[in-house]
């Protein structure tokens, strides 16, 4: 009843204030699994205090709604301060920016969310003031990092925001409050990548508009920054690029001779950011025409006007042959002389389905003549493969539909991965704009109930010309719903995290302390999930009993550290 009589003085206000020509201004705090959108105006009461373990991150958002236009609007927040004086760093305070989707999902799930403006909630700005619209409602969203060697207890700090709004000064002053249990997370280990890209026009977005000459100390700058994100969201695997990078050039007496300084340059700034538990190196090829049926092939460097490019070529293609039985053995001794190649994957040719799986397996078989004991990782859609994977990443939809061979495939020894992209749609989890922000989550509870072996997703940032105006990629009509392609945003020089990227940071972190829970007591570990996740298509969509569960997972950890 305190909620409702709150939302009923606070609607009377606002509408006599209106009526008598002077600006209503009012704020709620919105539990920060739930998404605001530039026109809402009523909010369910967010917790008071929000639980954590030591060494993981906890999130706030207020919602902010004027009648009149806001300038100069600001939101800062000090130190959390607990029990005997500890303290807890001040945390990271912005506000959620809203982003247009232009091509809504088919095949969407019962709860996928619509929004009445075409906007949606998403990055999270961090500017030293903030202008909005009359009658818009804005969500300020703070970032608390509980570090190594926090006592346990209640942490306490007040965020100030303030501003104008129609020529009057307004300020709210809020407390947060993180209930720090004894409980250290261990740094994530769970096998993860992220395909993070350097494309010219990426790096031209992050840039201002200008272009960012290739190997130049902006382009550095630029992956120092595009990494240190990766390492943020607790990314252990890189994909790192051949074709762009590696010197080929084929001699006069017919033999191949290869540069990897430029290679090693991008696995050194992996390395420095923390983010190179294993490496992933690019694809070495394709299907031979742009048709999901089409056969596989290998690519092969052949220079043109002067320049060289590649063309695909059958696997047993002479052109073939003759590059990889020199490309492959320079690839596996550069990475046994740097010590990478225990810790290396290899990509052979994207996504094989049923079709043309005969076709993969032979450009694996060319490529391990050279390689026997190459590790082959491949996100894929067919279980026809021979031995050709040794780490298999199924789309999510298809693990489900062949949950029994991928399970077989572990019991022999293999690794299964799982992969999200442009699908699965209906009610599978995914990290989509248009879906509920705890999806982004279940993606790592269902990892563990399901005992992946690591997650793959393809888009990290791979921004179209104006990501902020428009997050499906241009020209792809549903196929890359919005979101898919990037959870983070461009700004000048610098990158912005998400109100996805943050659950999915945080999906990580709940399934790392499942792990410490079920090393300790499996049945737990597995009760809790269960709890959460009936089945693939079945699991909690609100937030609270999520808490809950979480809540009971700090207990379970506690209490085993008694």
């Amino acid at each position: 009843m305190a909620g409702k009589s709150r939302l009923w003085i606070v609607v009377v206000s606002w509408v006599l204030a209106s009526c008598a020509g002077a600006p209503t201004t009012v704020c709620y705090k919105v539990d920060p699994l739930l998404k605001v959108f530039p026109e809402n105006t009523a909010f369910m009461d967010a917790p008071d205090t929000l639980d954590a373990a030591v060494n993981t991150h906890v999130e706030f958002q207020f919602a902010i709604h004027s009648s009149a236009a806001v300038e100069e609007f600001t939101v800062e927040c000090g130190d959390l301060v607990g029990p005997g004086g500890a303290r807890v760093p001040a945390p990271r305070c912005g506000v959620v920016g809203y982003v247009g989707v232009g091509d809504s999902m088919d095949e969407p799930a019962h709860d996928v969310l619509r929004s009445a403006t075409g906007l949606f909630p998403d990055p999270i700005l961090e500017q030293e003031s903030y202008s909005f619209a009359p009658f818009t409602t804005f969500s300020p969203w703070i970032t608390v990092y509980v570090p190594e060697g926090t006592p346990e207890g209640v942490y306490t700090a007040e965020v100030r925001m303030k501003g104008e709004a129609g020529g009057r000064k307004f300020s709210f002053r809020e407390d947060i409050n993180v209930k720090v249990w004894p409980v250290t997370m261990r740094t994530p280990d769970f096998p993860n990548v992220n395909w993070a890209f350097d494309f010219d026009g990426c790096m031209k977005q992050w840039n201002g508009g200008v272009q960012v000459e290739k190997y130049s100390a902006e382009h550095e700058e630029y992956l120092r920054q595009l990494y240190g994100m990766l390492a943020e969201g607790h990314q252990t695997m890189t994909r790192i690029p051949v074709w762009d990078v590696v010197g080929m050039q084929k001699k006069s007496d017919g033999s191949w001779e290869f540069d990897f300084t430029r290679f090693d340059w991008y696995v050194n700034i992996c390395e420095e950011a923390g983010i190179l538990h294993s490496l992933q190196v690019e694809e070495l090829g394709h299907r031979l025409v742009p048709l999901w049926t089409s056969p596989m092939g290998l690519f092969v460097p052949v220079e043109i006007d002067g320049k060289i490019t590649k063309e695909t070529y059958p696997p047993d293609h002479p052109a073939v042959e003759d590059f990889y039985s020199s490309f492959i053995p320079a690839l596996r001794d550069h990475l046994k002389e740097t010590g990478w190649a225990d810790r290396c994957y290899q990509q052979i040719c994207d996504e094989p389905i049923d079709v043309n799986a005969e076709s993969y397996c032979q450009t694996v078989d060319l490529v391990r003549k050279y390689w026997p004991e190459m590790k082959v990782l491949e996100a894929c859609q067919t279980t026809k493969t021979r031995d050709a994977i040794d780490a298999w990443c199924p789309q999510m939809n298809y693990w489900h539909e062949n949950y029994d061979f991928f399970k077989d495939r572990q019991a022999k020894g293999d690794e299964v991965w799982f992969y999200t992209c442009c699908y699965p749609h209906h009610e599978y989890p995914n990290r989509f704009i248009e879906q509920p922000l705890l999806k982004t989550r279940m993606l790592f509870w269902m990892a563990h109930k399901y005992r992946a072996d690591g997650y793959l997703h393809w888009g990290f940032n791979c921004w179209s010309e104006d990501p902020f105006r428009e997050t499906v990629m241009p020209g792809t009509g549903t196929m890359l719903p919005g979101g898919d392609a990037w959870i983070i945003y461009p700004a000048y020089r610098k990158m912005l995290r998400s109100i996805r990227f943050e659950q999915h940071r945080d999906g990580l972190e709940d399934l790392t302390l499942l792990q410490m829970l079920a090393e300790k007591e499996p049945g737990t570990a597995d009760a809790l999930v269960n709890s959460l996740i009936t089945n693939w298509w079945v699991y909690v969509g609100n937030p609270e009993t999520y808490r809950q569960t979480r809540r009971e997972l700090l207990k379970a950890l506690t209490s085993c550290d008694e």
